[in-house]
This record gives C-alpha cells, sequence and structure tokens, in this order.
C-alpha cells in the first residue's frame, strides 16, 4: 500500500470517529481560505523532528507536556504541516473567525499518521465558538516552563470537542474590578483503534468514550492599576469520561470479564453536567456518572514596571485537584496540590522568567475507604487512585496522560496495560528561560521526584527519579520563516531508569497577508 492510499484511509477512519463536526472544521477551513477577506493571516507551518536517545524510553521532557507529537519511544521522529488563520487576526472586529488543519505522521510511535488539529472557531464579543480538535493552555501558568496541570495539561493529543469559552467581562457596576470567565464544552476521544492495539489478548479497553468539560473563574484587580496592580483569579473546572464501551471489564460482583455499553443518552448528558449519577457496575450507593475528576485553581500575581517602560510580573499559583466527590471541599486538607512561583523578568540578555514548582499526590484523601451500607452507615472517602478508573481506561488519550506527566502515563507500561502505575508522588520542579538576542531562545528544565507507585499496587521502596533538560532555539535573520531547535535531555533514576538523549527540531513558516 502506497502512502497515498495509507493516508485517505486513515482520514477517512479519523472523520468517522470525530464524527460531523470535525469533518465539517475541515471543510470550513479550506472554503474560508478561498475567501479574500479571511486568506488575510493565514500561515503554513512545516517542521520535522528527530529524537534519539541511550535508553528504552526518550528522556521524559523532550517528549512529554508537547501534546502528545513527540513520541516517548527511545528513537523517533515526525514530520507535521499545518494551515492556520488565527482568531486574533480579526481583534478590530466584533466578529472574528479562525481555523487550523494540522497532519502529523510520526515514525515509531503510537500512530503512523493522525489528523492531530483540525477545527473551526468564531468569535463575537468575548464569546467564542470552537468546533474541533485544537491544542491549549493550561491555565493561570507559564506553559513553556511548568511542569504541567493536575486536571489538565498539554501532555496528550487534544480531544476533539465543541467548545464554548466566554472571556473575562466585567462584572456589572465593578467598573474592571471583577470579571468572569467560563466555558463548557462536549467531545470524544479518538484512541479506540490505539487502545485495542496497544493491551494484550482481554485486556480493558475503551472505544467512541464521550468528554466534558466545564470552568468557572473570577478575576480581583487590574493589572494596569496605577497604585496597587494586583490581580487575584480563583476557579474551579470539573472533566468527566463517559458514554462509549469498555472491554474486558472485571465485573464487581461476578469477578467476570464483560463488555459494557455505557449510556449516552440525554439522562447521561445531564448527569455529566451535574456530576451525579451512577456506574453501571456500581453497587446500590450512587457516586458520580463516569470518570469524573477536576481541581481548583487560584493564582496571586504582581504586574510590574520600570521606570524606563519595560514590564515584569511576579505570581503564585496553586491547584488542588480531586476525583469524583472527594476533596471538594477542604475536609481532607491540602496535602495533595501542585503550587508554584514564577516571574518574567523585564527584558534583559540573560534570564526571562523563572518557575518553581511543588507537586504532591502522595495522600489521595487517605488509605482507607468505604462506601456507606446497612451495617455500616458511615462513608469514607478515601484511596482516590487518581486518573484510573474501574470502567474506563483511564484519564489518558492515545496512551498520554491528559494530565500530570509526573504521574507515569500507560503507554510506558510494559505490560501493556492501559493504567497509571505510578500516581502517588512528590517533586521538586525548576525552570529557566533567556532570550539573550531577538535571533536565540532557551530554556532549563529540571525535576526531582520520589514515588510509590499506587495504594493498590504499591512500590516495594520508595523510587527515585530525576528529569533534566536543556534547549536552545534559533531564527536566524539572514533566513526569513526558518527556526531551529536543539535539545538535551537526561532521566536518571529507579523509575523509568537511565536515559540520554538528544533532538532536533527544524521548521518553515510561510505568512501570506491576502495581497
Amino acid at each position: 500500500m502506497n502512502i497515498e492510499t495509507f493516508m485517505s484511509i486513515q482520514i477517512t477512519k479519523v472523520c468517522t470517529v470525530l464524527r460531523f463536526y470535525t469533518c465539517a472544521a475541515l471543510f470550513l477551513s479550506v472554503f474560508h481560505v478561498s475567501a479574500q477577506n479571511l486568506v488575510n493571516g493565514l500561515h503554513l507551518d512545516i517542521e520535522a523532528s528527530g529524537t534519539v536517545s541511550s535508553g528504552t524510553m526518550a528522556p521524559l521532557w523532550l517528549s512529554n507536556n508537547r501534546y502528545g507529537i513527540v513520541s516517548p519511544y527511545a528513537n523517533s521522529a515526525y514530520e507535521r504541516v499545518g494551515a492556520f488563520r488565527d482568531l486574533e487576526t480579526d481583534s478590530a472586529r466584533q466578529w472574528r473567525r479562525g481555523y487550523g488543519v494540522d497532519l502529523l505522521l510520526s515514525q515509531n510511535s503510537t500512530s503512523k499518521f493522525m489528523v492531530h488539529q483540525a477545527y473551526f472557531e468564531a468569535g463575537y464579543k468575548k464569546a467564542v465558538l470552537s468546533i474541533g480538535a485544537k491544542e491549549r493552555l493550561i491555565d493561570l501558568r507559564n506553559n513553556e516552563l511548568t511542569s504541567g496541570g493536575l486536571s489538565n495539561g498539554i501532555n496528550a493529543h487534544p480531544i476533539p470537542q465543541a467548545r464554548l469559552d466566554i472571556y473575562y467581562f466585567s462584572f456589572p457596576y465593578t467598573k474592571g474590578w471583577w470579571k468572569w470567565k467560563m466555558r463548557a464544552s462536549f467531545g470524544i476521544t479518538t484512541d479506540a483503534g490505539w487502545q485495542k492495539d496497544f493491551v494484550k489478548p482481554n485486556g480493558k479497553y475503551t472505544s467512541n468514550i464521550l468528554y466534558h468539560e466545564k470552568a468557572l473563574y473570577w478575576k480581583f484587580g487590574k493589572e494596569t492599576a496605577t497604585k496597587v496592580p494586583l490581580t487575584f483569579e480563583i476557579g474551579i473546572q470539573m472533566f468527566t469520561q463517559f458514554g462509549g464501551k469498555a472491554y474486558n471489564v472485571l465485573g464487581r460482583a461476578s469477578q467476570q470479564l464483560t463488555d459494557i455499553k455505557m449510556a449516552q443518552n440525554g439522562g447521561a448528558f445531564l448527569r455529566a453536567i451535574t456530576g451525579q449519577g451512577r456506574d453501571i457496575i456500581d453497587f446500590t450507593e450512587s457516586n458520580s456518572l463516569g470518570n469524573t475528576l477536576g481541581s481548583y485553581n487560584m493564582r496571586l500575581a504582581w504586574h510590574g514596571r520600570t521606570g524606563s517602560g519595560k514590564t515584569w510580573q511576579v505570581g503564585a499559583y496553586f491547584e488542588r485537584y480531586f476525583e469524583d466527590q472527594s476533596m471538594l471541599t477542604l475536609q481532607y486538607g491540602i496535602q495533595d496540590h501542585l503550587l508554584g512561583v514564577d516571574a518574567t523578568l523585564p527584558a534583559n540578555p540573560f534570564v526571562s522568567s523563572v518557575v518553581v514548582e511543588h507537586v504532591s499526590t502522595k495522600d489521595q484523601s487517605g488509605a482507607v475507604y468505604h462506601d456507606k451500607t446497612k451495617s455500616i452507615p458511615d462513608k469514607m472517602n478515601g484511596r482516590d487512585n487518581y486518573y484510573n478508573h474501574s470502567i474506563y481506561s483511564g484519564w489518558q488519550h492515545w496512551g498520554m496522560g491528559i494530565g500530570h506527566p509526573l504521574l507515569t502515563s500507560p503507554v510506558y507500561n510494559e505490560d501493556h496495560t492501559i493504567t497509571f502505575y505510578n500516581t502517588r508522588l512528590k517533586a521538586w520542579h525548576f525552570g529557566l528561560s533567556g532570550d539573550p538576542t531577538p535571533e536565540l531562545h532557551w530554556r532549563l528544565m529540571l525535576t526531582l521526584t520520589q514515588n510509590w507507585g499506587t495504594y493498590d499496587i504499591p512500590f516495594a521502596e520508595k523510587l527515585n527519579q530525576q528529569y533534566y533538560m536543556a534547549e536552545v532555539g534559533w531564527k536566524p535573520r539572514f533566513a526569513k520563516g526558518w527556526s531551529g531547535k536543539l535539545a538535551f535531555g537526561l532521566d536518571h533514576g529507579d523509575l523509568l531508569g537511565n536515559s540520554v538523549g538528544g533532538q532536533i527540531t527544524i521548521r518553515k513558516t510561510l505568512q501570506w497577508n491576502g495581497k
């Protein structure tokens, strides 16, 4: 089979899975490119990258927190071509439109060909409707230097979805000192084929799982305030996997493997929104429908300006994760968290940004769990078993964790189970970046971790692991549109073992101004 035939078959399969809205996004993208007023701002990105390493897997920071594009396996490569028109191109207008198509060919990865992004979005004032799969950022932190997000990060391929964002708008009569933003979406995962191929016979996997997200944020203060340029943001985001079909699930009562088709009717959508209901294999006690999780997020930041007009910022942020209804209140404390401080310094040739984070997921609301029964009416929430679920294949997409990469993704499992075996950990993470010249950019990342496995399958002893990365990027003035990156990574420890690797990435960007 030649590559053209292969790509045609894969595109057909993907479009079937993504249903109508992704196919519509592809069509609308092509249609709008032909419209003169929407060609303005279009850019074409062509990128190729290769990674080589000495270990069984590539160093963690060479492959993780890259939206699933870079394979975690030892030696891999990818070629990528995308056409995009950013929504910000129409920033001067009330009505705004954007779109993108991003195709990915990979070697030694979870998929040989993938439609990585395909979306169309339209915005009016503070509201934006997006349809399709699109890379999105973590809330309230430096996405280049952070270790990740506990509930939702930048580690896995984007899930195609229909999503409505309402960006910060001023609450009435507060003159901009109190703002709100919110979002909600429904989508569907696309990794059923990979799951089926990855697991061994009789291994648990799922297909066509539905996805729901909702978030609400408040913001107090103004960045531009003259006397006190202090802002405080606080919000909650929640996610649910529901619907679809699960294969080779172990029944609680029968202790036999069975296939389960989950409800995805109107009632299931409503229960996903409200966080109520119960799973089909649950006993009499209600919990939450599907795999439900989320986090509280907050950030306090000071927005400064030097006498020469250069801007700077220093901030502290906190994320508190929860599974189902556990840890929705402060009853279980704040032992598990992501706590960080960051600074963006005034423009200088040495250091531009600094990040320090502490991550802890060891507690998981305690080691004891018990549903209330007739004989023991007290319920004890505990053993939350982050990212795992009795029916679903956990909080992952295409083998990579949707949340934080330090909770080791299933793609690393030598036994080919789609399970998170390492979710109880503590870590310190450090990140630095700089811009010596307009052509050069560098970043350094260092992460030190202690790992205990899970409550159900603990490690025999605590495992230590360190992850290091150094990267430099170059945009030469003499080669317009060309850029490149060279990165070196090092992993050392008992969890993922030792690995040394290098990565080179070359990109060419073609800009179209519509004239």
